[in-house]
C-alpha cells in the first residue's frame, strides 16, 4: 500500500495569500518601471547687432557630418518617425517670451518648437537638427569664402565636344550644393541621473575681412663692380634680377560663423536661458501632464 503524505492543514490558503502578495508587488512596481515623459519647448534667437563690433574668439562646430544626419526639429513627420511627439501650439508655454523677443528691436526669434519625449539616456534619444533663416549656399562656399569660380570652357585646340555637350557635362559634374543656413546645428535633451541639454549650433552672418594678396614686383637688372675698391679696367658683373614681394590686402566678403556650444544640467519645470554675444536660446523641460 502506498503511503501518501498528508499536506499540512491550511497550505492552500497560504499559497493563495503569497500569490496575491506577489501580484500586488508587481502592480506597485509597474509605475516605477514605466518611462517618464517630458515636454521640451525651445526658442532660438539672434541678436541684431553688427558682427564687427563683437570681439571674441569663435570656435567651429565640432562635427558637421552629425548635423546632416540629425533629425530636423521643425519637421513633424521626422520627429514622429524618431519616436518624439510634436506638441500643438495650445500646449506651448513660452509664447509670451517669443512675442517679447519678436517685438524687441534688439532680437530676432528664429525657431520656436515643442515636443514630448521620454527620459531615456543620451544614446537612446535622437540628435535633433535646428536650422532656420536664409540659405547662403548660392553666395558662399561651406568654408565661408565667396563663390567666384565658374566652369571654364575648353579651348578650340583641346575641345573634343561641342559647346552644348560641354555645357551639359559641366552641369552634370558639378556636385550638388548643400544648404548653408543662417542658423544650423544640433540639440539633444536626455536624462543621465539629471536632465541635460547639449547644443552645438552656429549662426552665420555676412561680414568683411582683409584678404592677403601677394604682388611680385620685378626689379631691373643691376650691375656692380666685381671687386669693390679695385683699380680701373675691372670687369663688370651683372647681378641676377631680384623679385620683391609686396604684401597687399583687399576687403573680401566673408560668411562668418559664430559658434554656440553649451552643455547644461537642468531641473524639470525651470526655464533656462543660454546665450553668447550673437545669439541665444531659451529652453524649458517640464514633466508631461
Amino acid at each position: 500500500m502506498k503511503n501518501h503524505q498528508r499536506q499540512p492543514q491550511g497550505w492552500l490558503t497560504r499559497i493563495a495569500k503569497q500569490s496575491i502578495w506577489a501580484l500586488l508587488l508587481i502592480a506597485i512596481s509597474q509605475p516605477a518601471l514605466a518611462k517618464r515623459l517630458y515636454d521640451v519647448e525651445l526658442i532660438v534667437f539672434k541678436r541684431n547687432q553688427d558682427p564687427a563690433s563683437v570681439q571674441e574668439s569663435w570656435p567651429t562646430q565640432t562635427d558637421i557630418q552629425s548635423v546632416n544626419r540629425a533629425v530636423p526639429v521643425t519637421n513633424t513627420t521626422a520627429l514622429q518617425n524618431a519616436g518624439l511627439t510634436p506638441l500643438p501650439r495650445s500646449q506651448w508655454q513660452l509664447t509670451d517670451a517669443y512675442n517679447k523677443l519678436a517685438n524687441h528691436a534688439g532680437f530676432t526669434p528664429m525657431v520656436h518648437v515643442a515636443w514630448r519625449q521620454d527620459d531615456s539616456g543620451r544614446a537612446a534619444l535622437p540628435l535633433l537638427r535646428v536650422s532656420a533663416g536664409r540659405d547662403y549656399s548660392d553666395r558662399f562656399n561651406a568654408d565661408g569664402t565667396p563663390i567666384t569660380a565658374q566652369p571654364t570652357a575648353p579651348t578650340n585646340a583641346t575641345a573634343s565636344h561641342t559647346e552644348s555637350q560641354w555645357e551639359e557635362q559641366s552641369l552634370d559634374t558639378l556636385p550638388p550644393r548643400q544648404p548653408l543656413y543662417e542658423l544650423d546645428g544640433t540639440l539633444r535633451v536626455y536624462v543621465q541621473h539629471y536632465l541635460f541639454v547639449e547644443a552645438d549650433m552656429v549662426l552665420r552672418e555676412p561680414s568683411e575681412r582683409r584678404a592677403l594678396v601677394e604682388d611680385i614686383i620685378d626689379m631691373p637688372l643691376q650691375t656692380s663692380d666685381a671687386q669693390q675698391g679695385a683699380a680701373t679696367n675691372t670687369n663688370n658683373v651683372q647681378v641676377a634680377g631680384l623679385e620683391k614681394v609686396k604684401k597687399q590686402y583687399h576687403i573680401q566678403r566673408f560668411l562668418q560663423p559664430y559658434a554656440f556650444t553649451h552643455k547644461r544640467r537642468m531641473r524639470s519645470g525651470e526655464t533656462h536661458y543660454l546665450d553668447n554675444p550673437m545669439m541665444g536660446m531659451i529652453i524649458q523641460v517640464r514633466k508631461a501632464n
